[in-house]
């Protein structure tokens, strides 16, 4: 009778865990949304910093979603005063319950060294993580620490893996680089084609780098049907994103008339705008171009490089 009564409260008190258990996750979840509300939909910094201190309280009772927030809040500064130490112990305490974004970002933190001493090896730990489970950009910085040798051996074999999981997954910087790799023949066979395609892919989801890398490739008619006409608009989408070496291709463009109207005063222009930026190229083709032009050119070139630059 003893053991049958003994048997029962310890059923009850166990009814009762799992009842304050759900409880609490209950409030967590309201908590949680609660304070995501008034820090998404806040109209002043009172607001703001509710809705975190909401965030963190549910961070508090173990909601994971929560950590996650609160550490990012602490990362930017939003309803918090901006603090990397707290940033990471919530991004840390996310990722040892299984969060892959948090996993990606006490990786991230160990990179940049923010809220931790600075350790690529302890970067590339965590990017492992992330990666394994699916993580883009995890993937994608992994590949840099294999390209530059950081944390790791370098290894071009390594990085190139690593870019091609993040672009598979749609990561543009990763479709990017795994092109050079590919053009360069460096931890992978050489293959132009192949690059040419990941080039394209980067160039047509707006990436200044690509699309000047595909300027060349269209006026050298690499592994693509050369077309000067074609080079030049994608060196023009590059430019006006503020792309220095695009302005000063750009420039070059115009001043010799390939795939555009040979126009001195658009050349001059565009090669003042990079030079404006101290680009040193530009600078030093500025000098030699200079003395070739007359005053009402020059006048009007850099009235022309104003607008570009305000634009």
């Amino acid at each position: 009778m003893i053991k049958k009564l003994r048997g029962v409260v310890a059923a009850v008190l166990l009814l009762l865990g799992v009842f304050s258990f759900d409880a609490r996750a209950g409030r967590g979840d309201d908590l949680y949304r609660r304070g995501s509300t008034l820090v998404s939909e806040a109209t002043s910094r009172e607001y703001q910093q509710e809705g975190a201190r909401l965030i963190e309280e549910a961070a508090g009772m173990g909601h994971q979603a929560a950590q996650l927030a609160i550490a990012s809040l602490y990362s930017n500064g939003t309803g918090v005063e901006k603090n990397f130490d707290k940033a990471h112990r919530w991004f840390r305490m996310a990722a040892d319950h299984g969060s892959v974004p948090a996993a990606f970002y006490v990786g991230f933190q160990h990179e940049l060294g923010r809220g931790v001493q600075q350790d690529y090896a302890e970067a590339a730990k965590w990017y492992r993580v992330a990666s394994g489970k699916g993580h883009a950009d995890a993937s994608f910085h992994l590949g840099l620490l294999f390209e530059k040798g950081l944390g790791v051996p370098q290894n071009f074999a390594a990085a190139a893996l690593y870019y091609r999981r993040a672009a598979d997954k749609g990561d543009v910087p990763s479709t990017y680089n795994l092109a050079l790799l590919l053009e360069a023949g460096r931890g992978v066979p050489k293959d132009a084609a192949s690059a040419a395609n990941l080039y394209i892919k980067a160039a047509q989801a707006g990436m200044a780098e690509a699309q000047t890398a595909l300027c060349e490739l269209l006026l050298e008619g690499k592994a693509v049907q050369k077309d000067p006409t074609r080079a030049a608009g994608w060196c023009r989408a590059a430019a006006v994103q503020n792309y220095v070496p695009a302005q000063m291709r750009l420039a070059s463009l115009f001043g010799q008339g390939l795939g555009v109207a040979k126009d001195d005063v658009r050349a001059f222009a565009w090669l003042l705008l990079a030079a404006s930026r101290k680009y040193q190229p530009a600078m030093r083709m500025q000098q030699g171009f200079k003395g070739t032009l007359s005053a009402d050119t020059l006048a009007k070139a850099r009235a022309l490089s104003r607008t570009l630059l305000a634009q």
